[in-house]
């Protein structure tokens, strides 16, 4: 029974500072997917599962994918997830991004099948 107790008082300890990382990844981000065109990535909440409300939009074709529960190629529906510093997207298109929070910046990778492999970096607008 005090074990219980003591672990649930951690995790109420620790719900603020999970919840501020979260919030850190919603706004306006704007960058570059190699090979593909200029993107943008607009995060406008965070579940408290971790999963992200909002939509991406790039230059090429003018092609615009919301967020949802799953991927969804036929619908143009983006999956993403944060846990702790780091957002994974599964992309509409096919593709995975996975990039970390660091200050203004989600920086990593985006992978798609087992040949294409770039960096990415989305800024803070």
């Amino acid at each position: 029974m005090l074990l219980r107790r003591t672990m649930a008082a951690a995790v109420v300890a620790l719900l603020p500072v999970w919840t501020r990382a979260q919030s850190g990844f919603i706004g306006n981000w704007q960058g570059d997917v190699p090979g593909i065109s200029a993107a943008r990535l607009f995060i406008t909440a965070v579940r408290p599962s971790g999963q992200i409300e909002g939509r991406m939009e790039f230059d090429l074709q003018s092609f615009i994918s919301t967020f949802g529960d799953k991927p969804d190629s036929s619908k143009n529906i983006n999956h993403g997830v944060v846990s702790g510093s780091v957002l994974v997207i599964e992309s509409a298109l096919g593709g995975r991004y996975e990039l970390n929070l660091s200050g203004n910046h989600l920086s990593g990778v985006y992978t798609r099948g087992t040949t294409y492999k770039v960096e990415v970096t989305f800024t803070r607008s």
